[in-house]
Order: C-alpha cells, then sequence, then structure tokens
C-alpha cells in the first residue's frame, strides 16, 4: 500500500491544532473579521452620510432666505453634526461585537472621510447650482 506523501502516519487524527487557547480579550478569527466587516460598513456609511451632509448643506444654504454668510456656514456645520450624531447612532444599532475598551472606534471610525466628502460636495454642489459667480469675479 503507497501512501500519500505528505500524510505523516505518527500524528494522532483527534488532534486539533486550532485548540490552543486565546489570550483573554482576544478575539477569536471569525469574531475578528465580524469586526472588521462592521467597521468597514460603518466607514461607508459616514462617507455617504459625508457625501448627503455636503450636497444637502449646499442646496438647503444657497435656497434660503439668509443673507448673512456665516449664518449659511452655520447651517452647513450645523447639518453636519446632526448627520454625524445620526451616524453614530446607526453605528451603535449595528451592534459591532467591539471591546469595551474600543468603544471609541464607534466614533473615530471614518470621521476624517466624513469631514472630506462633507466639504468636497459642499463646494461641489454649490459650484454646480452657482456657476455664473466663480466667471463674474474671474473676468
Amino acid at each position: 500500500m503507497t501512501r500519500h506523501p505528505k500524510k505523516k502516519e505518527d500524528e494522532d487524527p483527534n488532534v486539533d491544532d486550532n485548540t490552543k487557547d486565546n489570550p483573554t480579550g482576544m478575539p477569536s478569527q471569525t469574531e475578528e473579521s465580524r469586526i472588521k466587516g462592521g467597521l468597514d460598513k460603518l466607514f461607508w456609511l459616514r462617507v455617504g452620510l459625508g457625501v448627503l451632509a455636503g450636497a444637502l448643506s449646499a442646496i438647503i444654504g444657497s435656497g434660503s432666505t439668509f443673507s448673512i454668510e456665516s449664518s449659511r456656514i452655520g447651517l452647513g456645520f450645523g447639518i453636519m453634526i446632526i448627520l454625524f450624531i445620526v451616524s453614530y447612532a446607526a453605528a451603535k444599532s449595528m451592534r459591532i461585537p467591539i471591546a469595551a475598551s474600543e468603544k471609541k472606534k464607534l466614533i473615530t471610525t471614518g470621521y476624517g472621510s466624513y469631514f472630506l466628502m462633507f466639504i468636497f460636495c459642499w463646494i461641489l454642489v454649490n459650484t454646480l447650482i452657482h456657476p455664473d459667480v466663480g466667471i463674474a469675479t474671474v473676468r
């Protein structure tokens, strides 16, 4: 009888290599992938809400009767803060299985991208709504 070249006969088939104890607090491989997947969803949710916040700020700010520029800026940043709080509530409802010591990840995940997408979309949509303002000042 020929045996497989990679198969060892002296190994006990009942011994499982994955039975090593994990250190306390360290997530298992499947739990780690669930955490990573949840944080990835949270990141992309924040990117999408940043786009929405920027577009809403430009549309509401240009359609409102605010004559003072600072009040439009306040309205835009108010919309940004409100939608960030909504994204935090959505993150809490996603029930991402992270340790109690790492709860700040629900706040810090994707906040830079959220802010940059907000600013980018606010400027882009405002420029698309008022294209003649920039051209008149250049000439």
